[in-house]
């Protein structure tokens, strides 16, 4: 998997995918496995813009019984089936509850009836999967069984609770990666840091895309007689320089911070929030926003918070006031876990669709989220032959709208229909390796799954590379290398924030950031003022996510 721009500029594709995103990926991995020439191009890196921004929940589609979307429950159940096919080592069940109160929708008989349904619904989710990622069958816990969980629960009026299995995606970057990956041995050829300008169109049709390297001085057009714009957030940015009608109605930024303590260890907790808020497409309205708490490495991510935003530059920051918003709600729906701004070491924040607001405040506006990925074939649309668009609204359900896309272009004759999933097997040479390596670095094995190879050859080429950089989490030279020179990590963040997990509970001090900078200047001949560059350039970026008034703080504290 190496950046090769040439490869992009000299040839003709069947298809170019614009975005790296999650949906964009599992595109790309479809299409290519099903036949087609494909590119894939993102303006950053793989996997940075809004699908950085998750719970790392694979929901189970529990949630959208009340809005009686069984389409939507049934799409959830082949996507959870998909990624468990690609990476089943990236994925644990992960049991949760929500608590009942009284005899209404929160009540007790209610939430008995919803699980029951959602078992005969959803009666084939654990088809093929491996014994330890079997999800077990929903019931009601008792009021004591509830509070053993969560003893800071609101007690007056809790029946119990209702109990459930989602699945907790240990490392989202490295699951969108591994749709990439995927791609690539389908001969596919992608770009990070290759922005698209602009969608070429002439006489109704599309001819390619015009692109910019971010990395250099360089501009060229990919040609292709079919674009799938997957750009997220910036959809409205390529239609516009397109001169195309956008197709997004609004955006909204969504914000979760993740905070240095298990608050709910091993469960997932769903908690009503304490404002009002009616969701307009739910057939049955609970009247709050539900606030869930996932357990993550004997850390808890939280959330999510949705605003209004003003403009695609400055949205994903997250401000004092996003951080406050979350806490202030979190210490009045669970006093017990008093949280502090000192408690949150992260946070995500992404922007999502969302309706246009109408009749208030655009800045005070509880934004109504869209709840349903849309593929726009704009042949019939507005009659561009060759463009399609896909408006992403959720990480879970991404491999489902792939597999529509494929089957919307084998109906025209551009796919074959015949793509498979699932990781590749070990042979022989590479199952020796794992014998070799494997017990002495546990690790390895249970972050990369069946591409731990990768990294056990650069050791037995170089024992040198097996020396740690760092020992929380683990993090070998090897690794490092292995993601410069198969994984196309052209930056420090890249190494730091997607292809380890080295940064994703938060950033590493400066010693450790200039280890993992030096093993990557070996590779790419930085000189010292690049690597001071690509430090600062990550710990700027954690300053925009731990709020504006901290930005200061930890600069000095570095």
């Amino acid at each position: 998997m190496k950046r090769d721009l040439s490869l992009l500029r000299d040839h003709q594709f069947d298809a170019v995918v614009v975005g790296g995103g999650i949906h964009g990926a599992t595109v790309f991995r479809q299409l290519a496995a099903a036949g087609l020439k494909i590119a894939l191009i993102e303006r950053n890196d793989f996997g940075s813009g809004t699908s950085a921004n998750s719970l790392k929940i694979l929901h189970s589609g529990l949630r959208y019984l009340q809005h009686l979307n069984f389409h939507r429950i049934r799409e959830s159940i082949r996507s959870r089936k998909l990624f468990m096919a690609m990476a089943p080592h990236l994925i644990k069940p992960m049991p949760c509850i929500m608590p009942t109160y009284g005899l209404g929708l929160q009540g007790r008989p209610v939430m008995a009836i919803a699980l029951t349904l959602f078992d005969l619904v959803g009666c084939d989710r654990n088809q093929g999967a491996p014994p330890a990622n079997r999800a077990g069958r929903g019931r009601i816990l008792s009021r004591r069984e509830c509070l053993a969980i969560g003893p800071g629960i609101k007690a007056e009026g809790l029946t119990g609770a209702a109990l459930w299995y989602d699945d907790m995606i240990v490392n989202t970057e490295r699951m969108t990666l591994a749709f990439i990956k995927a791609a690539m041995r389908h001969d596919a050829v992608c770009a990070n840091y290759l922005q698209a300008d602009r969608i070429i169109i002439a006489d109704r049709e599309v001819r390619g895309v015009e692109v910019s390297d971010r990395l250099g001085n360089t501009a060229f057009a990919i040609n292709a007689p079919l674009v799938i714009n997957a750009a997220g957030p910036w959809l409205g940015e390529i239609q516009r320089r397109s001169r195309q009608l956008p197709t997004t109605e609004d955006l909204a930024k969504a914000v979760n911070i993740v905070v240095d303590r298990a608050l709910f260890p091993g469960y997932g907790v769903g908690l009503a929030g304490s404002t009002d808020y009616v969701d307009r497409d739910a057939a049955f309205k609970r009247g709050k926003r539900l606030y869930f708490f996932a357990p993550w490495q004997n850390r808890t991510i939280i959330g999510t918070t949705y605003k209004y935003t003003a403009g695609q530059d400055t949205a994903t920051i997250v401000t004092d006031e996003d951080i406050v918003e979350i806490l202030r709600e979190v210490n009045t729906i669970y006093p017990m876990a008093r949280l502090t701004m000192e408690d949150v070491i992260f946070s995500h924040a992404g922007l999502v669709p969302a309706y246009r607001p109408t009749g208030s405040v655009r800045h005070s506006a509880a934004p109504q989220m869209v709840k349903h990925s849309k593929i726009i074939d704009h042949t019939r649309q507005d009659g561009i032959k060759g463009l399609l668009t896909i408006e992403g609204v959720k990480y879970t359900t991404a491999p489902a709208i792939a597999r529509e896309v494929e089957q919307l272009l084998a109906a025209g004759g551009s796919a074959d229909g015949t793509a498979a999933v699932g990781p590749r097997p070990h042979g022989f040479a590479d199952r020796r390796l794992v014998e070799a390596y494997g017990r002495r670095f546990r690790h390895i094995e249970q972050v990369y799954g069946p591409d731990c190879v990768e990294i056990f050859r650069i050791i037995a080429a170089d024992e040198r590379s097996a020396c740690y950089l760092r020992l929380d989490p683990p993090l070998l030279a090897a690794e490092v290398i292995n993601a410069v020179r198969e994984e196309m990590a052209v930056k420090l963040s890249d190494v730091v924030l997607r292809r380890t997990d080295s940064g994703t509970t938060g950033c590493p001090d400066r010693h450790d950031l200039r280890a993992i900078a030096g093993v990557m200047a070996g590779e790419l001949g930085w000189d010292e003022p690049r690597i001071e560059r690509e430090i600062a350039e990550v710990l700027a970026h954690y300053a925009g996510n731990l709020g504006l008034k901290r930005r200061e703080e930890n600069r000095e504290s570095r």
